[in-house]
């Protein structure tokens, strides 16, 4: 009896960690294309970290890999983590340096995660302990792209952006290059729905709209949520 509640356990737990898994994939597959600051200590920070785990991995639990078979792993790692690095859109915006990730890292994620698939598979197969190895690689994909976006940061000659897409009320007026024309849009207004010019708060039931698309604006955020142009 006590083994028979130890495989239903395991079986509960199996089910909630693959449900678990398709939310973090779902969630990741929503927000990859964010836009995010960046800077020289967090890029440390996103190198120091994984590294930090797989010396204490490797310290507590060992691996039953020889070093010829982990330095390929390291080294396709790290090559996946430099052309996610190269693929990433870096701009300074602001005064402020932005990143943004591309189709490419989903690319890169794809063959990262089927390379760990594939040795969980024969780890479980051979009866080794080969976890030392998916940890490897994924270490080395951030160190590669981390150290590459860091490396990046350090260089001067960074595309420069301005914001310019605002935050506008329903029916007003707005100038375009043919002349002035009515748009679903009004006066720019801030990120906390104040009028332009008169600081006084939107009145109630007022929409925003994005400037630059005429995509709808929730009320707080930072970013249009269609075109993802910075609004100010």
């Amino acid at each position: 009896m006590p083994e028979l509640n130890l495989a239903v356990i395991l079986k509960y737990v199996r089910f909630v960690s693959l449900a678990i898994s398709i939310i973090l994939i779902l969630r990741m597959l929503r927000t990859y294309r964010r836009v995010r600051s960046v800077s020289r200590k967090s890029c440390v920070i996103a190198i120091a970290f994984p590294i930090a785990t797989l010396l204490v991995y490797s310290v507590i639990i060992g691996s039953s890999l020889p070093s010829i078979a982990l330095s390929p792993l390291f080294a396709f790692g790290l090559a996946l983590g430099v052309w996610q690095g190269r693929k990433t859109k870096v701009w300074v915006e602001n005064g402020r340096p932005q990143a943004q990730n591309t189709i490419w890292f989903l690319v890169v994620w794809a063959l990262s995660y089927t390379l760990m698939q594939v040795l969980v598979q024969l780890g479980n197969r051979l009866s080794l302990n080969i976890g030392i190895g998916t940890m490897l690689a994924s270490t080395a994909i951030a160190v590669g792209s981390q150290g590459l976006i860091l490396i990046r940061l350090s260089q001067s000659g960074l595309p420069v952006r301005r914001s310019a897409v605002r935050p506008m009320r329903q029916g007003a007026i707005v100038a375009s290059s043919q002349g002035t024309k009515s748009a679903p849009a009004g006066l720019p207004g801030t990120r906390d729905g104040r009028s332009a010019g008169t600081g006084s708060p939107a009145a109630p039931g007022e929409r925003l709209f994005c400037s630059s698309c005429g995509a709808k604006i929730v009320r707080g955020d930072r970013f249009c949520r269609s075109c993802r142009a910075v609004i100010r």
